[in-house]
């Protein structure tokens, strides 16, 4: 092969790498924002699909990173991602947070205004949040991957379809999902805890010897499984659904569980604190 031909299929090839990743490039877009809130404070996320990842801190502020990714390598992925929109909203009491995917649905709405778009169309957006230790989080999502760790203040999650992880969580928990899957981990049991779930998965570990009180609605195509003897604790209604009403290692903060035709998986795990 002639120098002039390798030389030639060198800027080529060159030139290609350069076009693929501006391509790449155009495909994401990211947003860092640092608001002041209170010790006390509460922050809002109302987001679709992706994933949420959010950790405490001592600080009196909250930091928010957002990176939108295309759902896919054609025009229309790039052009709703630059479409999407975060927003975001704050005092030192409040800070809200929300995916907003108006300006994509209006761009490919059809002739007569619907959206023609499938939601697998709809950018990810990956959020790392960081907020004040004692802080309240009240997280709404449809599909995203979650992680939440160490917190002390209340949080309160609604997922459709999503998967979450949380641990080391002390403050109050509630959860609510449709079919999605939830791990869970105390380290001790602070405050109650409420989850229900239609006909997802939920996993919850609490320390060993952790006193709590029961308070569970099981249908008849639902199953609890549980490391603490829950017999003595159990009825039954013609319907066939279970009841589960009592102390659990002499009573402590309400544990209150509810599935139609879910699992729930009752572990009980090491006492890392006391």
């Amino acid at each position: 092969m002639k120098k002039s031909t390798i030389r030639i299929a060198g800027i080529l090839c060159v030139a290609l790498f350069v076009v693929l990743s501006l391509a790449v490039g155009q495909r994401t877009k990211e947003i860092h924002k640092t608001l002041p809130l209170n010790k006390d404070g509460e922050l809002v996320l109302d987001t679709y699909k992706g994933s949420i990842r959010i950790d405490p801190w001592d600080r009196g502020e909250v930091d928010i990173v957002a990176k939108i990714e295309a759902d896919g390598t054609d025009r229309d992925a790039d052009d709703a991602v630059e479409d999407t929109e975060i927003e975001i909203r704050g005092s030192d009491q409040r800070v809200s947070i929300k995916t907003d995917y108006s300006e994509v649905r209006e761009r490919h709405s059809g002739l007569f205004g619907f959206f023609n778009v499938g939601s697998q169309r709809l950018p990810f957006v990956h959020y790392t949040i960081k907020i004040p230790r004692s802080a309240e989080a009240r997280v709404k999502d449809y599909k995203s991957e979650s992680k939440i760790t160490g917190m002390e203040g209340p949080l309160r999650l609604n997922t459709y379809k999503g998967e979450a992880k949380i641990f080391g969580h002390q403050g109050r928990l509630d959860l609510e999902t449709y079919k999605g899957e939830v791990e869970i981990s105390f380290d001790k049991l602070r405050d109650d805890c409420s989850l229900e779930t239609y006909k997802g998965e939920i996993r919850l570990q609490l320390p060993r010897g952790q006193g709590f009180t029961l308070d569970a609605d099981m249908g008849r195509r639902a199953d609890l499984d549980s490391d603490f003897g829950l017999g003595d604790l159990r009825s039954r209604r013609r319907s066939g659904d279970e009841r589960y009403r009592g102390d659990v290692n002499g009573g402590g903060p309400r544990v209150s569980l509810k599935s139609y035709k879910g699992e729930i998986r009752l572990r009980e795990g090491e006492r890392k604190g006391s």
